[in-house]
């Protein structure tokens, strides 16, 4: 399979939130995980501008999507930032729908999270999730 990197097991997980019309829910999520040991959220980004300026010098373990984006083409950001050769995971934070399966599918988000379970909830499953070994080194 080859090398794999994910956040160490001693380390946060470093996040970056996206949202264009949740900020409040991106806000209260943010507080959340910074009150963890296991997390750090770098910054919450409003546009692909904002999320790429914070991700320029920052490690990133995942990119969370809190809702889906009212500006479709914000989406592109991830593929930018794999060009960029990050090695993160794009989580979808929403209300599970068939417009979130289908934004998923068309910008390749391999994991998705029901935003009305508890928070509690979603950090376990970021820890479940944290070495999928979904992107290479």
């Amino acid at each position: 399979m080859g090398n794999y990197s994910f956040a160490g097991e001693n380390r946060p997980m470093q996040i970056l939130i996206l949202s264009d019309r949740l900020m409040e829910q991106a806000k209260v999520l943010a507080d959340f995980f910074n009150g963890l040991e296991d997390f750090h959220v770098i910054g919450i980004a409003e546009n692909a501008p904002q999320a790429l300026q914070l991700a320029e010098n920052n490690r990133i373990d995942y990119l969370i999507i809190s809702g889906y984006l009212r500006l479709e083409e914000t989406y592109r950001v991830i593929a930018e930032l794999q060009k960029w050769d990050k090695k993160l995971l794009t989580v979808h934070w929403a209300i599970l729908d068939t417009l979130i399966d289908i934004f998923c599918h068309r910008y390749k988000i391999p994991l998705k999270f029901e935003r009305t379970l508890p928070m509690e909830d979603f950090a376990g499953f970021l820890k479940e999730h944290r070495n999928d070994g979904l992107y290479k080194k």
